[in-house]
């Protein structure tokens, strides 16, 4: 249900981004520190699978997923000293944070191997995917944990009583 109110927010933000030469083109799609080998002190992207057109904050939010916050505004300062964001990229690299942490999910789910560590991780995408719904901007600042079984419980008092779950957490 969660995972489903996000996927909705996202399709919703993307029907609304406007498309231009500045904000939109080539991507890798797959940018994480996975995918980058350094060569002389370089960095160089490796594994070109997902590479397409798309918005190339895209790739920018691949990488911060990676990152504590306080790293994540330092890549953004030095990508800003190219190229300059709009008004409204932190929203935007929101979406796209929680758009490629689901499409992560999504991937890797496949494999029975990954399943243990994907678990672990719940409590982690609960809590962005939880901001993210309820309009709290969260790029920037550290998320505490949402314990998954809190959620699952609240889903089946749902079903029970046909009563919507709560799952707005108050401010911190």
């Amino acid at each position: 249900m969660l995972y489903q109110k996000a996927i909705d927010k996202i399709i919703q933000q993307l029907d609304s981004m406007q498309r231009d030469a500045r904000n939109y083109g080539l991507i890798h799609a797959d940018l994480h520190s996975g995918n980058v080998v350094f060569n002389n002190g370089l960095p160089y992207p490796i594994d070109f699978g997902r590479c397409g057109y798309g918005y190339y904050l895209y790739d920018m939010a691949a990488a911060l997923l990676e990152l504590y916050p306080k790293h994540r505004r330092l890549l953004i300062q030095g990508y800003e000293r190219i190229v300059k964001l709009g008004k409204d990229y932190i929203r935007d690299l929101e979406c796209f944070f929680i758009m490629f942490m689901i499409e992560n999910y999504c991937h890797h789910s496949s494999d029975i191997r990954e399943i243990p560590s994907l678990i672990e991780e719940q409590k982690y995408a609960l809590a962005y995917i939880t901001e993210y719904i309820n309009d709290r901007s969260f790029l920037f600042k550290v998320v505490e944990p949402i314990d998954p079984e809190r959620i699952f419980n609240e889903l089946e008092e749902a079903q029970s009583t046909d009563n919507p779950p709560d799952f707005v957490m108050p401010e911190r």
